[in-house]
């Protein structure tokens, strides 16, 4: 049964991140993002295109929830080049996610279409 459904959308400048070396805040960056998202950005050449990228998708989640949550209850990985949203908050699991995310040198943009999963709905 579909439920309520939200849309939240975010942008980032990339230089916002790139100004905070991670090699010289990594206590920063732990605040925001999970251990696993950390190894996936530093894995690239620009991590801060990546690391701009999800902190958007995080920001798009809230957004579609229309809740204040901890981006470290916000776990966003990559399958198939597409980017899963999982929340880890127990009183919070009851949503599915479509995420969308592009980036560049300069900005990177996000987009989260949520649906709360109804329980227990008679017909």
């Amino acid at each position: 049964m579909i439920g309520e459904m939200g849309i939240g959308i975010d942008i980032i400048d990339v230089t916002r991140f790139a100004k905070i070396p991670y090699a010289e805040k990594k206590d920063f960056y732990k605040k925001i993002f999970l251990p696993s998202e950390i190894k996936y950005c530093l894995k690239y050449k620009n991590p801060y295109e990546r690391f701009a990228g999800k902190f958007a998708i995080k920001e798009a989640v809230q957004k579609s929830i229309n809740e204040s949550i901890s981006p470290l209850k916000i776990a966003v990985s990559h399958s198939h080049s597409k980017p899963q949203v999982r929340l880890l908050d127990k009183k919070k699991t009851d949503y599915l996610f479509i995420a969308s995310i592009s980036h560049d040198k300069k900005l990177a943009v996000a987009v989260v279409i949520a649906e709360k999963i109804l329980k227990n709905v008679r017909k």
